[in-house]
Order: C-alpha cells, then sequence, then structure tokens
C-alpha cells in the first residue's frame, strides 16, 4: 500500500510540474491549399504563422481575410492596422481580371509597403 500511495504521489507531481511549462507554438504547414470559395470557385492559399500570430496569402503574397459572407478578399488595414476584408474577392493569380490587378497594387502600396 505504501509503495502505491509513494508512486501516486510521484505521478501527481510529475503532472503538476508538467502542467506549469508553457506550450510551444506550432507552425503553419508550409503547403499550399486549395479552398473552395461560395460561388463554387477555387483559391489556392497559403498559411503563415502559428497560433499565436497567424494570416493568410494567395500564392503570391498577397494577404487574403475571410468576409462575413465567408468568400476570401484581400485585406486591408483598419483604423488600427488590423488586417480586415477589402471590398474584391480574391483569386488565383492566373484568373485575376486588369481590375483586380490594379486594385491589389494600390492597396498593396497603401498598406502593405513600408514607409
Amino acid at each position: 500500500m505504501k509503495h502505491i500511495l509513494k508512486t501516486l504521489s510521484f505521478a501527481l507531481l510529475l503532472v503538476l510540474a508538467m502542467s506549469g511549462q508553457s506550450a510551444q507554438a506550432v507552425p503553419a504547414t508550409p503547403h499550399p491549399i486549395e479552398i473552395v470559395q461560395p460561388d463554387g470557385q477555387k483559391l489556392t492559399i497559403r498559411l503563415h504563422g502559428d497560433e499565436n500570430y497567424h494570416y493568410r496569402t494567395t500564392l503570391d503574397g498577397i494577404r487574403i481575410v475571410k468576409n462575413k459572407k465567408g468568400f476570401y478578399c484581400y485585406a486591408i488595414k483598419d483604423k488600427h492596422g488590423n488586417d480586415i476584408a477589402g471590398r474584391k474577392i480574391a483569386h488565383n493569380q492566373e484568373q485575376r481580371k486588369k481590375s483586380e490587378i490594379r486594385y491589389i497594387k494600390r492597396i498593396t502600396k497603401k498598406y502593405y509597403t513600408k514607409k
């Protein structure tokens, strides 16, 4: 009986000691992921960061954020500097129209170019 109590006490101490350690952040997968937009269009994206800080981009590095309707859109910044969904739905590079390309250049210059 004494042996069982010692073993349980040791196990309890071990569990308590381990629970005090902080969890390690797990990095996002480096592989592209194909998602389907609500309208059926496919978009290939990349995940960046870990569970503490993360964001998504198109394959060519344009930041994207999901809007209220569930579409991934090109990200812009709010007044606090947080990424929010812009007005244009994201597409793979080869599917973009000229107006979409102009929009990306404009928001990239305004929000994501270091000054």
